[in-house]
């Protein structure tokens, strides 16, 4: 499990039990050996959102506690991986004051402006709790877990008021060993413990107000269809999962998360990719539209994403030079300068991402994903029409691969692989979001494709460092110094890319068999 780099993983599972439960005891399991006498304290938060509860409805959570041991702001965002992801900031000496309902931090209300969107956040609930904590340790003293007895009381603010209370058992794994997790929860459901009616205190108090997100998810409320699926809806599912794929990675730009920027392009290129190759299932203007701002969005991103991965390949090569060859301040100019480019792209897509344009994109493109304005052929059965647009896209990348292998070595088939490159992408995220439909045909051309574009993806990484290495190489040389490891570095791209493009060629008649592609025809 990959620990955030801006705050701390939150792993826990939730249990509701009656006033009258009394916790099991847990040493003995999964490793416990010990438990620390209960401490008690008494939490006050005060949880923020929209008017129209956005933070809520995409699963996070914006809170101000006082009291115990972790008072201060807490944002919690759900995690790819598992759990949720919580950055804190302490309260100033001014919101000490018991009175204060307290603003919220412009750094907190700028992580979540993609959610947001221009509305103001406000206090939309209170939540009480008295809290009985319990450490769970192993033979070692280790923190395995805290298992955390809550008397909550709930109360709804804004134009009406809802009062709740309940008592409910937490236990939050303390370490990377989330086993203590299912055994200690299956410990509790045998003391009479329930799973938890919410997936926190505020969705609970919030209730059905929250209850329905604002991107559509598989099996949500509101989503049961009767009768076969229809190809509009097919494609709606997968644009609503890389949407919030790209909200999730816009959080994480703005905190400067390693792969964000990465992310964030995918995202964007999925969404992009599936709105052109099934065009003929939406009304056009606004599916065109929003292609164009994707398109936007990922010219904006390659720089910060490009300085990152020239960085971590130039390194690499310099590290496997003999330390002999290396002259000049070598290291120094090539770390300078992409450092310098990934910092300069970064804050060009901060300051792109700030911006009220980008918020209008947003709500666009979240607008579309929710009520999607279908053409006639979008309301067809999936199974009858989504094999065309798939067959169409393996079709380009037959033909553009073929054209390549056929250009002779230099920069046009260079070229020309690229845009193989391209079409190889195109493909796999065509499968990717057919598979529901046709199963492990689509899946398995699918992984086909994504083994296509890493081979055609690693030979334009070498062509690209190629360039960035003459251009490190007559700046050397203006500058009085020696451009010698360029050269070095510049020949092992040169022999990479050939090693590559010769493998895929010897591949690719595998990877283009005409038995695979037969569930297109």
């Amino acid at each position: 499990m990959r620990a955030p780099a801006y705050g701390h993983r939150e792993v826990e599972t939730k249990f509701d039990v009656d006033s009258t439960f009394v916790v099991p005891t847990l040493t003995g399991l999964a490793g416990i050996t010990s438990a620390a006498e209960p401490i008690e304290e008494h939490l006050e938060a005060i949880y923020y959102d929209t008017d129209d509860l956005r933070l809520a409805r995409n699963s996070i959570t914006l809170r101000r506690r006082q009291g115990g041991h972790d008072a201060g702001w807490h944002l919690k965002l759900p995690s790819a991986e598992v759990g949720r992801d919580e950055i804190s900031r302490p309260l100033d000496a001014i919101e000490r004051d018991p009175s204060a309902e307290g603003t919220v931090p412009g750094e907190l209300a700028d992580i979540v402006a993609a959610t947001t969107r221009g509305r103001p956040l406000a206090p939309v609930a209170r939540v009480r709790t008295t809290r009985r904590a319990t450490t769970l340790r192993d033979l070692e003293g280790r923190d395995l877990a805290e298992v955390a007895d809550d008397e909550v009381r709930a109360q709804t603010l804004g134009a009406s008021t809802t009062l709740s209370r309940w008592r409910e058992i937490e236990v939050e794994a303390l370490g990377d060993d989330l086993g203590v997790l299912p055994v200690t929860g299956k410990a509790l459901r045998r003391a009479g413990a329930r799973p938890a009616a919410g997936p926190s205190k505020l969705a609970r108090a919030l209730g059905s107000r929250a209850a329905r997100p604002e991107l559509p998810v598989d099996g949500a409320r509101g989503e049961a269809t009767t009768g076969p699926e229809t190809a509009g809806k097919a494609v709606r599912r997968y644009l609503a999962t890389h949407t919030r794929a790209l909200l999730a990675a816009d959080a994480r730009v703005r905190l400067d998360d390693p792969e964000s920027v990465h992310d964030m392009r995918v995202a964007a290129r999925r969404l992009r990719s599936a709105l052109r190759t099934f065009q003929r299932l939406f009304e056009p203007a606004p599916a065109g539209a929003l292609q164009a701002r994707l398109r936007e969005l990922n010219l904006l991103l390659n720089a910060a994403r490009d300085g990152e991965v020239q960085l971590e390949r130039f390194t690499a090569g310099l590290a496997a030079l003999d330390g002999r060859d290396v002259l000049g301040p070598v290291a120094a100019r090539v770390q300078g300068h992409l450092r310098s480019q990934r910092l300069r792209g970064r804050e060009q897509a901060l300051v792109w991402l700030r911006d009220s344009e980008y918020l209008d994109f947003l709500d666009e493109l979240i607008a579309f994903v929710a009520e999607p304005p279908y053409s006639a052929l979008g309301h067809q059965p999936a199974g009858s029409v989504l094999r065309s647009p798939v067959g169409k896209a393996d079709r380009k990348l037959r033909r553009r691969v073929d054209h390549a292998l056929s250009t002779p070595a230099g920069a046009d088939q260079d070229a020309a692989l690229h845009l193989a490159r391209k079409a190889a992408k195109q493909l796999r995220y065509a499968s990717e979001t057919v598979t529901l439909i046709y199963g492990k045909d689509a899946a398995k051309h699918s992984n086909r494709a994504k083994k296509i574009q890493n081979s055609l993806g690693e030979h334009q990484d070498c062509v690209v460092a190629q360039s960035v290495l003459r251009e490190f190489a007559i700046a050397a040389n203006h500058a009085g110094e020696s451009s010698f490891a360029y050269g070095l570095l510049l020949g092992r791209e040169q022999e990479q890319a050939r090693q590559t493009r010769d493998a895929f060629a010897a591949r690719w008649p595998k990877l283009a068999r005409r038995r695979d592609r037969r569930w297109l025809a």
